[in-house]
């Protein structure tokens, strides 16, 4: 009996120390958050898996184990998810020939290296860390070119301008540059695309040129108007707009009281799987494309199956009158067209309505998102995700569920504790 307890014991400690040998070099975690915090976003999971090389960082921060492990722990599901990362910190104080060479700043810097890329994060935090591992995923050219000079949207910070698309996109790689296309021969080299941001003003012969034959060179761009196609060549009569503007009743579900907003909450697969939410797109026109040899539809931004076109004034109680030609959704606002000849195929992307990448819209929804799904796509680079809304970590609640938690908490609770108090106390009272 005793040497059966022994070999049960002995057999008991191996098992424990193979576990935890096991436990060791295996590990195992979920995120359980709703909003999964402490997981990488498919942004930076779609960076990682588009890098050319090895992904390197390098950490200057001085030897202080808090630091260095508050670091370490932002990092970690970098590394897990990219098994290939070199992790390297250095003491920039014991080292200064080091930092100098590397041209630090300040304490806490990372260094990033991809191949021969490398991009430098001076505050650490999960958004400049995904938006430098886009950087560094980013494929070919890299300058978008804004045209300027009909009455598009300026780069600015009014409600109409694009200054935040133009900060977002190049947080992430891109740059922006305003050109006249009427004081160009031909688009620079390194164009990755040409922008077209809601013009007021037709183009001229020349200009119309300009876009056509970058087009037919393989050139990617993206025209946002509510009146005007783009050229498309041949095909350029397989593109057109029904009358009158896209109303939605969707809108409504969304708190958005105007009726002349579609709503997209279906996005084509060339654009990634990250965009999750609605996007907005205000008063925007209903397209048609008949299709062309020459061109292939790549994808379609629709409205909600409540909208229609609206061919009346967009002001009172409105409906949908078929006997006016109004017909009923959901309407395409958007196609992604692209050439199906050529070395390298053209690629266009054309979306209606006031520019749902002005100051006062890009916060709408998955605009944001939509935006830059719309340049990655536009310049090659779409295997890289789309920014995903920040998680929501605020409470919120309805009034009247607040209302009836303030009840429960001033009222009910201490009126609960109050019996139960005296209901005790008279029990213990009884003889």
């Amino acid at each position: 009996m005793t040497i059966r307890r022994w070999l049960f014991y002995a057999l008991l400690l191996t098992a424990l120390v193979l576990s935890l040998r096991v436990a060791e070099r295996h590990t195992w975690q979920v995120d359980v958050t709703a909003n999964r915090i402490n997981s990488v976003s498919a942004a930076a999971a779609h960076a990682l898996d588009s890098l050319p090389a090895s992904l390197e960082i390098d950490v200057y921060v001085p030897d202080l184990a808090v630091q260095r492990a508050e670091i370490d722990r932002l990092l970690a599901p970098y590394r897990a998810h990219h098994t290939d990362t070199r992790l390297r910190f250095i003491d920039p104080v014991a080292r200064p020939d080091l930092a100098r060479a590397a041209g630090v700043d300040r304490h806490g810097e990372l260094h990033l290296r991809s191949g021969e890329r490398e991009e430098i994060v001076g505050r650490p935090s999960t958004a400049a860390i995904d938006a430098a591992l886009n950087r560094l995923a980013l494929s070919g050219e890299r300058w978008i070119v804004a045209l300027r000079g009909h009455g598009e949207a300026e780069p600015d910070a009014s409600p109409n301008g694009i200054g935040r698309y133009v900060e977002a996109v190049e947080a992430r790689g891109y740059r922006v540059v305003s050109l006249d296309p009427r004081q160009l021969e031909r688009f620079p080299d390194n164009t990755a695309l040409v922008l077209v941001a809601a013009p007021t003003q037709a183009y001229e012969t020349h200009s119309q040129a300009l876009l056509a034959a970058y087009l037919d060179a393989g050139g990617a761009l993206l025209w946002l108007a509510a009146d005007t196609l783009p050229p498309l060549g041949d095909a350029s009569s397989a593109l057109g707009l029904l009358p009158g503007y896209v109303v939605d009743a969707a809108a409504a579900r969304y708190g958005l009281d105007a009726p002349d907003n579609a709503i997209v909450d279906t996005y084509p697969d060339a654009l990634g799987s990250a965009l999750a939410s609605h996007s907005v797109i205000h008063r925007a026109r209903p397209l048609h494309w008949d299709g062309d040899d020459g061109w292939r539809l790549a994808g379609t931004l629709a409205s909600s199956a409540q909208s229609w076109n609206e061919t009346g004034e967009l002001r009172g109680r409105i409906a949908r009158d078929p006997e006016s030609g109004e017909r009923s959704g959901p309407h395409d606002v958007g196609l992604l067209l692209q050439r199906v000849d050529g070395d390298r195929p053209a690629r266009v992307a054309v979306v209606t309505g006031t520019g749902f990448i002005a100051n006062g819209q890009l916060g709408l929804g998955a605009n944001l998102g939509l935006a830059v799904a719309l340049t990655n796509w536009l310049s090659g680079n779409d295997r890289l995700a789309a920014p995903e809304p920040a998680p929501d970590l605020e409470l919120t609640w309805s009034p009247q569920t607040g209302a009836a938690l303030a009840i429960l908490s001033i009222a009910i609770l201490p009126a609960a504790y109050l019996a139960a108090g005296l209901w005790r106390r008279a029990r213990r009272r009884r003889p």
